[in-house]
């Protein structure tokens, strides 16, 4: 993955440096389609000197050619590099949803304050308008080259009309850029307010089950109309801004034009210069117009780009923070071997300068309870980034939170898109207690699931959830309260089948982090880590009967832990 930018400018420098293999031949063409189009009123000005004037048939025929050269190099000119710089723009909008995306799914955990639909609002949105700065690059350098062609052809046909363009543009340039910083001010407002609007839907999804059943539609609109109608006031707003620079723009370009027009009237009727100059000079004073336009149009784009990079950026940076945070502060993130016999954890910090040593054998269960919260978080942390350094198949860690989608339950559990006939064992069904959620719904495995699991109950999306787990057959598999919201019967049901399932696998070793009776009671190990004092380590049964007086306040805790 690409080291992230530290700045919005950074980002975009980093993806011209990455597109210049598109970008470098797409200005050249976009300029040479603008040096031609600026050459266009040189060239009628010089058909009328040679041969209209003098009434030359030959040389007009000469004219007509070169004019049709003229504008074959023109057309074609802006066709490839359009097609270039339009190119670049979407392979680097690509580039950043995939950066972004990547960053977000094989992160631990998302930074507290950012929900998926923002990420997905920052992957979409932003990710498109920080690259459409590339489509306007190679129109923006072409535009200028242009305004020098013309100003160079001034100078040459009059000198004092073209000293007039070439102080007259750059302040006129001057005075169109300066207000651009406010609006990449107000851009950034605007695509923050689109995030935080994707955000509330998202969230509102998520809980839509509940919010009818408690009869909550009404709260649940009015909520993201207020979100809705703030992004569209920060749109409004950025409309407005963009659109005040637009209008300054055309006013300093009819201004600079009025002065060229001006001055060169004069010199006319002083008769400082002939007929073909001066329609080369009208000519290329209405050429002026359309650069004028279009950077001062682009200084908005860019504008806007600049705010959607700088987001993108704080993102990537926000999800870096969070990786760097594997445990608290003041104690090492614990280590995660895994060798031919088992998976171990050593120096896991779990308090008041404490650290555990964990080790599971393949071909066993282990259950870890721990009282206070925090050293969990940092082990599963620790597990998940260690996970995705290793191979396909050999550690896989399933957190609590479950992620359904869209499809049937056969392809949510083989994970593969149109998953068909794809087969799902027996054994893997009856271990996550699928074969009675199976038992209940139409087509089997090919039952339809809605997005997010929506025409699921919370216990049916974990066991589906579980199946997939155990679908993987990972050679470690890490399982963070997998059944909460499952009935004791069935979570007992589900225990047993998990433990045999995974058994007769020797070749795999389980780790699941629980404090329920059922799992409790199934597995080979149980390793429970107090607030204070000593760890324990023993069977389910040997904890809850532990008497010794060096072990008898953990064995309470450990009892009051684990009863519901």
């Amino acid at each position: 993955m690409p080291q992230t930018p530290s700045s919005g400018s950074m980002l975009l420098r980093r993806a011209v440096r990455r597109r210049l293999g598109l970008l470098f031949p797409g200005v050249i063409t976009m300029s040479l389609w603008q040096v031609c189009e600026a050459l266009v009123p040189v060239a009628i000005g010089i058909v009328v000197d040679i041969a209209i004037i003098p009434l030359s048939l030959p040389m007009l025929l000469v004219s007509i050619l070169g004019i049709a050269l003229l504008f074959t190099v023109l057309s074609l000119g802006y066709r490839f590099g359009a097609r270039l710089c339009n190119s670049a723009r979407e392979h680097e909008a690509h580039a950043l949803r995939v950066e972004i995306t990547h960053a977000a799914l094989t992160s631990a955990n998302l930074p507290p304050d950012r929900a998926s639909g923002e990420v997905l609002s920052i992957a979409s949105a932003d990710a498109d308008t920080a690259a459409q700065s590339f489509a306007q690059l190679g129109r923006g350098i072409a535009s200028v080259l242009g305004m020098i062609t013309a100003a160079v052809f001034l100078l040459i046909a009059d000198p004092v009309t073209g000293l007039v363009v070439l102080i007259a543009v750059p302040i006129g340039l001057l005075i169109v850029a300066l207000p651009g910083r406010s609006v990449s001010v107000k851009a950034n407002s605007q695509l923050e307010a689109v995030a935080r609007a994707g955000r509330s839907a998202s969230d509102l999804m998520h809980g839509l089950r509940v919010i009818k059943a408690m009869g909550g539609e009404t709260w649940a609109v009015d909520r993201y109309r207020q979100t809705s109608d703030e992004a569209a006031t920060a749109g409004i707003a950025t409309g407005e801004r963009t659109g005040r620079l637009a209008g300054l723009g055309a006013l300093v370009m009819s201004v600079v034009l009025a002065i060229v027009l001006i001055v060169a009237g004069l010199r006319l009727i002083d008769g400082q210069m002939s007929v073909g100059a001066l329609i080369g000079i009208l000519g290329m004073t209405a050429f002026l117009t359309e650069p004028m336009r279009a950077l001062a149009e682009i200084v908005g784009l860019f504008a806007q780009s600049h705010g959607a990079a700088q987001r993108i950026t704080q993102l990537l940076t926000d999800i870096d923070d969070t990786e760097s945070i594997t445990a608290p502060s003041d104690a090492p993130a614990p280590t995660v071997d895994i060798d031919d016999e088992a998976i171990s954890i050593r120096d896991w910090a779990v308090g008041e300068e404490r650290t555990v040593d964990v080790t599971t054998s393949f071909g066993t269960l282990t259950c870890i309870v721990t009282e206070d919260p925090a050293p969990e978080s940092a082990l599963l942390a620790a597990l998940s980034t260690h996970a995705r350094g290793t191979t396909v198949g050999q550690m896989l860690v399933s957190p609590h939170t479950v992620d359904l989608f869209e499809g049937t339950i056969r392809s949510n559990i083989t994970m593969i898109p149109g998953a068909g006939e794809a087969p799902v064992s027996a054994e893997v069904l009856d271990a996550s207690g699928v074969d009675e959620l199976l038992g209940l719904v139409e087509n089997g495995l090919d039952h339809r699931i809605q997005e997010l699991g929506g025409n699921l109950s919370g216990g049916q999306r974990q066991r589906v959830a579980l199946a997939r787990a155990l679908h993987a057959d990972p050679q470690v598999l890490i399982l963070h309260e997998p059944t909460t919201a499952v009935d004791a019967v069935t979570e007992a049901r589900i225990a047993s089948g998990l433990q045999d399932l995974r058994s007769s696998r020797g070749g795999a070793a389980t780790l699941i982090f629980t404090s329920s009776p059922a799992f409790l009671a199934a597995a080979d190990s149980v390793v429970f880590v107090p607030t204070t004092g000593p760890s324990l380590v023993g069977k389910h049964a040997e904890l809850l009967a532990a008497a010794d007086d060096s072990a008898a306040d953990a064995a309470a805790a450990y009892r009051n832990a684990v009863t519901r």
